[in-house]
């Protein structure tokens, strides 16, 4: 459905009512969506395993070194790149892989591997600050905790070892993992061990001790004096040794601790076992689906009211059927069905009905202007859009403009115009059209509705051959009387489907006004009845909406259009006409 046209020359602007009343006409459409949005994320949310989310807080200090180039000129590294650097290595498979040994995570449903472990822990930087998160989210909060721990833990020792420029296993000799005793022969492959000149000193010292020991142990027992002597000397010297290498090993922890202490990378904040889940959000998540229910919900609503096919508007009559569009009466509800009725929703100061009706009255002289036609044929698509209605309406309204009119029953097969004003229906138009000899006879098969200046001609006997009778020399005698006697002829006429009588009526009518239902016929239907009466050489006025509901949105603009549009719009098909 497009937005209502605006004048030649001016500026299209956004119609808010336009818009609005297409939400209030598919309102439950966008109630639809919106609650299967909330349905279906409600669904998923209350249904999804929690997630535990928490982080480590590290403070990362850049270490101020310098590259020195072949020219001599000093070149400092962008501190953009040092911590992009750094942040890439928090997540370096190297460093995952180290803690996923370490916690043993092999085993767990969530880290089966290094790459599981990647995915679940994430590096967010605090903006405007040396510190970064260390994420970790697992179904477990313990574990959650323990791996963003493990995980800056790690990455302060592995800084460590990049600053100090020494193997891991140096490192593990001084500070074993366990926090036991450094192994003797990590201890000797030390190279501060092996390469100190007092320890190899002792260690020649002790092989010869060995080697005289070996010597004299061939020729004497173990209690000789020489040989007492000899393990004596060789305890001295491994005792010696023994010494001089915790000496050694002393100075390289007293050093790394020094070390240590100006390393530039630090825990800050532990991370803490999480006590509520970070995942799903639920509010977060039905929150955005609302939105987007709504959202949804609207263009959805807006793309139903494109593919509608039904006449509710007055863009719809202009677009879809390509006539004039002469009003719209809404809905109304009669309190009985008899003349006063009708007067009484005619007829009231403050009734929304009479007025409608008399604004269509205004558009049908608008479109009839200059023409010399008293007679007004009203038809629809098919049964049931409130041509009756709409027929004794109007002869109504003009009737109180002061115009002498005559209502004239259309339809010969189901009459109806009697019942309305209670009048005799033994002999009316069939008679005539069958049996008369001279138009003077009409004048006794006219009658009085009890409403000043409104007569009605019955149907009379309902006939076994209408269309015959429509087709006879008589009909043109009929109409010609009733112009020359009345100033306004109003023909109740038969719908266009299924049957052809509004032809055979149109021949002589002149001008029709088509009555559409609101929200009835498709309009490729009314197209195809419209195209018919104009095949047929009826002249049609415009269209008239007739039922509107009170709550389609309609009403909105209507006095604003015939305050504005209609003075210029129908003058136009008038002199096009």
């Amino acid at each position: 459905m497009t937005a209502p046209e605006t004048r030649a020359g001016e500026p299209q602007e956004l119609d808010i009512a336009h818009y609005v009343q297409v939400l209030l006409r598919r309102r439950w459409v966008v109630l639809a969506v919106l609650l299967i949005a909330l349905a279906s994320t409600a669904l998923h949310v209350f249904t999804q395993r929690p997630v535990y989310s928490t982080a480590a807080l590290v403070l990362i200090e850049k270490e101020r070194r310098q590259q020195v180039y072949a020219e001599g000129s000093v070149v400092e590294s962008s501190d953009a790149d040092y911590y992009q650097t750094q942040y890439q290595l928090l997540k370096s498979r190297s460093l995952l892989k180290r803690v996923h040994e370490q916690l043993g995570l092999k085993n767990t449903e969530d880290f089966p591997t290094p790459d599981a472990l990647a995915v679940a822990v994430s590096v967010q930087p605090v903006r405007q600050s040396r510190l970064v998160q260390v994420v970790a989210e697992s179904h477990w909060p313990e574990l959650a905790a323990k791996v963003a721990n493990a995980l800056a833990e790690n990455y302060v020792a592995q800084n460590l070892e990049n600053k100090l420029y020494i193997s891991k296993e140096i490192l593990h000799a001084i500070y074993p993992p366990d926090g036991g005793t450094p192994s003797d022969s990590i201890i000797e492959a030390l190279p501060a061990v092996m390469n100190n000149s007092m320890l190899q000193n002792l260690r020649t010292n002790y092989a010869d001790l060995q080697t005289r020991w070996g010597e004299l142990s061939r020729r004497y027992t173990p209690e000789h004096p020489e040989l007492i002597r000899l393990r004596s000397q060789m305890e001295v010297v491994q005792a010696n040794i023994k010494a001089q290498t915790a000496k050694i090993v002393q100075s390289m922890r007293t050093e790394l601790s020094g070390q240590l202490r100006g390393n530039n990378v630090r825990v800050v904040d532990p991370a803490e076992v999480p006590k509520t889940p970070s995942k799903p959000n639920k509010r977060r998540a039905l929150m955005l689906a609302s939105l987007f229910g709504l959202l949804g919900g609207f263009f959805l609503a807006l793309g139903v009211e494109a593919l509608d096919q039904s006449i509710r508007s007055q863009e719809d009559v202009e677009r879809k059927l390509g006539l004039p569009f002469l009003g719209s009466v809404p809905h109304a509800v009669f309190q009985g069905d008899s003349v006063k009725a009708y007067t009484d929703l005619i007829g009231g100061p403050e009734s929304f009905t009479g007025e409608s009706l008399k604004n269509i009255r205004t558009m049908i002289g608008f479109a009839m202007a200059g023409k010399d036609s008293k007679s007004l044929l009203l038809t629809s698509t098919h049964q049931g859009e409130g041509k009756t209605f709409m027929a004794i309406s109007l002869a109504v309204v003009f009737a109180q403009l002061g115009e002498k009119v005559l209502l004239i029953e259309g339809d010969l097969r189901r009459p109806n115009l009697h019942k309305r004003f209670a009048v005799p229906n033994e002999a009316g138009i069939s008679h005539f059209l069958a049996y008369g000899k001279d138009a003077s006879e009409l004048e006794a098969l006219v009658q009085p509705t009890g409403i000043p200046n409104l007569d009605v001609l019955p149907c009379g006997t309902i006939p076994p051959n209408p269309s015959e009778l429509l087709s006879t020399p008589r009909m043109p005698a009929l109409l010609d009387w009733a112009r020359a006697r009345f100033d306004r002829i109003i023909v109740d006429g038969t719908p266009v489907f299924p049957i052809t009588d509004a032809l055979l009526w149109g021949r002589h009518a002149g001008t029709a006004v088509f009555v559409v239902k609101f929200g009835g016929p498709h309009s490729a239907l009314a197209v195809k009845a419209r195209q018919k009466l104009e095949d047929g050489g009826l002249k049609i006025a415009g269209a008239v909406i007739n039922q509107v509901s009170s709550r389609g949105g309609h009403y909105g603009g209507y006095y604003y259009y015939y305050r504005y549009h209609y003075h210029y719009k129908y003058s136009d098909y008038a002199k096009k006409a």
